[in-house]
């Protein structure tokens, strides 16, 4: 089951993501972590707000322990708190696509 996670860094800025993005290699769908379905990042009153979409809570963990929470701990980013709901439905209008729609009309 698909599930979904609101991440807020309270007091993370945008330098600390960026260098958590640089140290995993996060370039480009062809460089995400196996399962994750959609990744949506920016600043808050608060700090820094990640919202993920992943197809699983195992692949979650997985990448998590694995590369994750050394990125960030080594970025400066404090530890954040974590929503996590089950994902019921997903509407995702991918923007590239539709900018490239436009352009060619």
């Amino acid at each position: 089951m698909a599930i979904a996670l609101v991440i807020e860094f309270t007091g993370g800025t945008q330098e600390q993501y960026d260098k958590v993005q640089d140290t995993l290699g996060l370039k480009g769908p062809d460089t995400w972590p196996r399962g994750i379905i959609l990744h949506v990042a920016g600043p808050t009153a608060k700090g820094w707000e990640v919202v993920d979409v992943w197809e699983s809570r195992a692949e979650w963990d997985g990448f998590l322990a694995e590369r994750l929470a050394r990125a960030t701990q080594e970025a400066g980013l404090p530890r954040p708190d974590v929503q996590e709901f089950p994902v019921h439905n997903i509407m995702q209008r991918v923007a590239e696509r539709a900018t490239s729609k436009r352009r060619a009309a």
